[in-house]
């Protein structure tokens, strides 16, 4: 619950940065950008990309979750017996070799 806030106003954030990014863009151009979107998402696109990597290399102790957990994380081993398969008692027991 608390990543989903913690996310969620972070996105809140670069949304409003994002914007006074690009007005402030258009102020210094002097005329607004004739592709206004695609200006907006490539700021808002580098923006989160930078700011989400902060935030999982930061708070990776706090965040369990993600791809820096799964780095820190104990490798997976192999069972040593194999799992007993159920068989239907109808049917003749195989004999694989």
């Amino acid at each position: 619950m608390q990543q989903m806030l913690m996310y969620t106003v972070t996105a809140i954030v670069l949304y409003v940065v994002s914007d006074r990014i690009l007005l402030w863009l258009e102020r210094r151009r002097g005329k607004p950008f004739a592709s206004r979107n695609i200006v907006f998402l490539i700021i808002i696109m580098v923006l989160s990309v930078a700011t989400f990597e902060g935030i999982q290399r930061f708070f990776s102790d706090v965040l369990p979750n993600g791809p820096a957990a799964t780095e820190q994380s104990e490798p997976i081993t192999e069972p040593t017996a194999e799992p007993e398969i159920p068989r239907s008692p109808e049917l003749p027991p195989l004999d694989i070799k």
